[in-house]
């Protein structure tokens, strides 16, 4: 197989990515963003302690709704869709690499999210005052491997995928919020449980420290990498040795 005919499916993954993938989240971005500027910019100096205090409140909250928004709709059924509709069919009707299909679009996806994420962060920050913009990116990118290696995992495995990455995600939100409770009840083998959910609190906990101007917790972020990318390597492992058709 030639790697270019690899790269040839490049500008489709392109415009899927941007049209179907990113466009929602994009949009309801700029729309809050823009509704939010335009109440509140003749009222408020973004230069005074106050008003760099309310831009940034605004920012996490658009920019936790880009992030949630687009890793969810990034990956839901990135496999899926293709096997359930029969798209396998005329997608891989030539000699192409299954997997490196699937980890082309993946990493292009995950490329284009963090890179809307600063562009909409810096374009906020031209409108208002000085924003955690690379934190942001960060995040994004964090949070498309963890939240993007268990979607494709679970997209590579079963049609359902989409529901199942929401109820496991809810889940452990769950468990970890109870266990993290102070004077907390939770059973022993109920906290041994949240050892191997998604760690979606060690993502909080780097988002409030880049937000904050804080160093970077390695630690945490070294855990949430190797998550998502086990996750997303095992999908890989499942589309090679399994039927595609199915």
């Amino acid at each position: 197989m030639k790697r270019g005919r690899i790269n040839a499916y490049l500008k489709f993954q392109l415009g899927d990515f941007l049209i179907l993938r990113a466009g929602l989240p994009t949009l309801v971005a700029v729309m809050f963003g823009y509704m939010l500027w335009k109440q509140m910019s003749g009222s408020i100096d973004w230069t005074t302690p106050q008003g760099q205090g309310f831009a940034l409140q605004v920012f996490q909250t658009i920019a936790s709704v880009f992030i949630t928004i687009g890793s969810f709709l990034g990956v839901a059924r990135i496999v899926a869709d293709d096997r359930s509709n029969g798209y396998f069919r005329f997608l891989f009707s030539k000699p192409v690499s299954i997997e490196r299909f699937y980890a082309q679009q993946w990493l292009l996806y995950g490329v284009g999210f963090v890179s809307l994420a600063g562009l909409l962060g810096y374009w906020f920050q031209s409108a208002t005052t000085q924003v955690p913009v690379q934190g942001l990116m960060i995040v994004m990118g964090l949070n498309w491997i963890l939240i993007g290696g268990v979607g494709f995992l679970l997209s590579a495995a079963i049609n359902a995928d989409a529901a199942v990455l929401v109820f496991v995600y809810v889940l452990s939100t769950i468990l970890h919020t109870l266990k993290d409770a102070p004077f907390s009840r939770m059973w022993p083998w109920l906290k041994q449980l949240t050892r191997v959910t998604i760690p979606v609190h060690k993502v909080d906990f780097i988002r409030n420290q880049l937000y904050a101007g804080n160093s970077m917790p390695w630690m945490h972020a070294t855990h949430v990498i190797m998550y998502g990318m086990i996750a997303f390597v095992l999908g890989l492992v499942i589309l090679r040795r399994s039927s595609f058709a199915r």
